[in-house]
């Protein structure tokens, strides 16, 4: 098979990088002694900073890669969620084909000073936000035990300090404010005895009523652009764009332009792109916090195949745009920063057989290239950015790199699929997922690259 031009490009920087990274290697082992990190911010505090289903410490070490100036052929629109690199310290450049998937973007959830970017790949930054908690609790699922502090108030991860510090070091950064913060606090098994559960504990995302949300992302919004104007900041992604998660976002926009006489200052628009159930206190996406009359039921609530309908996620889209076309917003662009195929567990067929068309791996991966192609190809001029030729979603990010959805027991948090992530996090291996993605991408260059 002839080796297209991106192909040779590629192979030709990886050759050039592997014959640096021996002379970079000594000479790095000379300066460090062997300890292979510095210290890059002596004067900065570790962070410590919710991050989905677990919590990461966020120190300053910076682990120095073995190549001085990283660098080769990257994909702007399409990227990746890296869960296991934020466990430290891992990065994503423990992966030693990390750079054959050429991504053009990355998160993973937090905020760093100096961020792992293998072919000056872009770094997103994130700022975790919750609602404070009366009890002191960062996660706590029991509202009666441990209920909103008086007055509402929140808490965001870095400080507003630290915030404007990475700010300053990283000009020109994508910042997200927050992360699901529709997402409600849950509980999960932590310890089992003869198959029954003996010890639970509180996890979750960034749980926030949407006034209050106005007010950490005026906050912080202010802050990072006080330190660099060249920032562009987003809001943080709701689950999925459903009526209920429109409602959410509606009342955090009505309340930011009530307390602050303006617009919701938004660079870009973020939004994920799910399909969960949304029933309350069940599995899936359960219903937003703050909402008027305390809904129990939303748009998914019996059949999870939903959880990968073509027609629904095409809906969900259309939706988020016709939203931000209703506040003129239709000129800025969306991005999707987190959505993929959660589920792997069996749905039933009413004559009770085994459904498998739902998380195998023909399904999974089928799913995950109609939506490169959908985001690649989908242009409305009615609802799209027409500076990106009427495209709906502008950039996405593909859940995930290397998930595995666990908690730190080694416990599985939910009937997980197997076939999304893109790397093994144990054997650092390619998997089938990531083989395609790196195929789409080398064959979808010249479109992915603009």
């Amino acid at each position: 098979m002839q080796m297209s031009k991106v192909q040779a490009k590629y192979l030709f920087i990886q050759s050039l990088i592997g014959g640096l990274a021996l002379v970079t290697l000594f000479v790095f082992l000379g300066i460090l002694g062997g300890s292979g990190r510095v210290q890059a911010q002596d004067n900065q505090p570790a962070i410590t900073a919710p991050i989905g289903i677990f919590t990461e410490t966020l120190t300053t070490t910076v682990h120095l890669p073995i190549i001085a100036n990283d660098f080769g052929p990257t994909a702007d629109r399409i990227g990746f969620g890296a869960t296991a690199a934020t466990f430290p310290p891992y990065s994503i450049i423990r992966y030693p084909l990390i750079r054959s998937l050429m991504a053009g973007w990355y998160t993973d959830w937090s905020a760093a000073f100096q961020p792992a970017r293998p072919n000056g790949i872009e770094y997103v930054q994130m700022v975790r936000v919750h609602q404070k908690l009366a009890c002191g609790d960062y996660y706590n699922a029991d509202r009666s035990a441990c209920p909103y502090a008086q007055p509402l108030d929140y808490v965001a991860l870095p400080d507003v300090a630290t915030v404007q510090a990475i700010a300053a070091a990283n000009p020109g950064s994508i910042w997200l404010i927050g992360n699901e913060m529709d997402r409600v606090d849950f509980s999960v098994c932590a310890e089992t005895v003869a198959g029954k559960c003996t010890k639970f504990t509180s996890l979750g995302q960034d749980e926030i009523i949407p006034e209050t949300y106005a007010r950490v992302y005026h906050d912080v919004y202010t802050a990072i652009k006080a330190v660099d104007p060249t920032a562009r900041v987003a809001i943080g992604g709701v689950i999925q764009p459903t009526p209920l998660r429109l409602q959410w976002l509606t009342i955090a926009w009505d309340s930011y332009k009530s307390t602050y006489g303006a617009d919701m200052p938004v660079d870009i628009w973020n939004v994920h792109n799910f399909i969960l159930r949304e029933v309350r206190e069940e599995y899936g996406a359960d219903i937003p916090a703050g909402l008027p009359g305390n809904p129990t039921v939303g748009a998914y609530s019996k059949d999870d195949r939903t959880h990968v309908d073509k027609t629904i996620f095409d809906q969900q889209i259309r939706a988020m745009r016709q939203w931000m076309k209703d506040r003129g917003q239709q000129e800025k662009p969306l991005v999707i920063t987190e959505y993929g195929v959660l589920y792997s567990h069996c749905v039933k067929k009413s004559n009770g057989t085994c459904d498998k068309d739902l998380g195998n791996e023909a399904a999974t991966h089928d799913f995950m290239l109609w939506t490169f192609d959908y985001f690649l190809n989908t242009s409305d001029c009615a609802l799209g950015y027409t500076a990106d030729g009427c495209r709906l979603v502008q950039r996405w990010l593909w859940f995930s790199l290397d998930d595995v959805s666990t908690l730190a027991n080694g416990s599985l948090s939910f009937s997980a699929n197997p076939h999304t992530s893109l790397f093994d996090k144990n054997t650092l291996q390619l998997r089938s997922a990531g083989e395609k993605f790196r195929q789409y991408v080398q064959d979808h260059y010249a479109e992915l690259a603009k």
